[in-house]
């Protein structure tokens, strides 16, 4: 079967990606920020909900697109976009942060939890190289990281489908943050 031009390869591979809505198969192959994607496609401008936000060393574990050093502070955020006139959630997202490596405006930004991390980034003209490490398709209620939380994030039915993938944002070659995002496969 050919892999349809576009489509994330080996490891990166989505079981269907070809008959994924057109949207999905950007929002998994973009390196652009999902915010302003999302807010072209529906009309509307997008905003983000802060579900969870906290502190924590790292462990160890789960993180492996960091490359952070046992012991590390890290800033663990679970968010859903919404459309800011209908309401509509259009995807969930499960991030790991190391709030050292960031400059000191972004990290207040981030704290102050009004506006998505791809546009506090760029409105703070932080040079970052993104790289899709992960993706796959499965329930919401059995997304990887946030589980059951996931349906509830997007407002959908545990069973319902669902898009993700992980990437991780560099800058200066120092891994800053490796995001999940998840998307309803119901989105068009």
């Amino acid at each position: 079967m050919a892999v349809p031009a576009g489509a994330p390869q080996g490891e990166l591979s989505v079981p269907g990606f070809a008959d994924l809505a057109p949207v999905l198969r950007v929002l998994l192959t973009t390196d652009g920020t999902v915010t302003e994607t999302l807010a072209a496609f529906h009309g509307e401008p997008v905003g983000v909900d802060v579900l969870s936000q906290g502190y924590r060393d790292y462990e160890g574990r789960a993180n492996r697109e960091l490359e952070a050093p046992v012991g590390t502070r890290m800033l663990e955020r679970t968010i859903a976009l919404v459309g800011t006139q209908s309401g509509r959630r259009y995807a969930a997202a499960w991030s790991r942060i190391v709030p050292g490596l960031l400059p000191p405006g972004l990290q207040e930004g981030l704290l102050a939890e009004k506006e998505p991390l791809g546009q506090l980034m760029r409105n703070h003209r932080l040079e970052t190289f993104r790289e899709v490490v992960a993706c796959g398709r499965c329930a919401a209620g059995e997304a990887p990281y946030l589980g059951i939380r996931c349906a509830a994030a997007l407002g959908v039915d545990p069973g319902a489908g669902t898009v993700w993938r992980t990437y991780r944002v560099t800058t200066g070659g120092r891994p800053i943050l490796s995001i999940t995002e998840f998307f309803p496969e119901a989105m068009a």
